[in-house]
Formats: C-alpha cells, sequence, structure tokens
C-alpha cells in the first residue's frame, strides 16, 4: 500500500514526465560531473609533475633543486 501512495505521490510532484527518465537523467549528469572532477584532477597532476620536471632541469637535477629549496626557505 505504501508503494502505490509513494508513486502517486511521485507522479503528482513531476506531472506527466516519467520518473525512470527522471533518474536516467540524473544518473547522467552525476557521471558527467564525476568525469569532470577527475579530468581537472588529472589535469593538476600532469601539472605539477611538468612543473617539477621543469625544476629539476633549471637547477641541474634533484641535488640542485633541493639546494635551491633549501636557499630559500633558509634565506
Amino acid at each position: 500500500m505504501s508503494a502505490a501512495v509513494k508513486k502517486k505521490e511521485n507522479s503528482m510532484a513531476v506531472g506527466t514526465v516519467d520518473v525512470n527518465a527522471l533518474d536516467r537523467v540524473n544518473t547522467g549528469i552525476v557521471q558527467v560531473s564525476v568525469g569532470l572532477v577527475v579530468m581537472l584532477t588529472g589535469l593538476a597532476g600532469i601539472w605539477g609533475v611538468a612543473s617539477l620536471i621543469s625544476a629539476m632541469a633549471q637547477n641541474g637535477g634533484l641535488s640542485g633543486m633541493v639546494r635551491g629549496f633549501m636557499a630559500a626557505i633558509g634565506g
């Protein structure tokens, strides 16, 4: 009985739109949003790796980069 009442409430709330269609649309929106976040996170990671490689190339490798970092911290 409760399921029939709930279905009736849903159909009244959305009018003539199929509730399953709304669920599919919401699922698609969530999937696109998560994909966008994952893509931007990957882009930020690639940017970080490129920056690290650039810093190592400009400072003569890992030891030069550490030495430059310590000089920046210590003054």
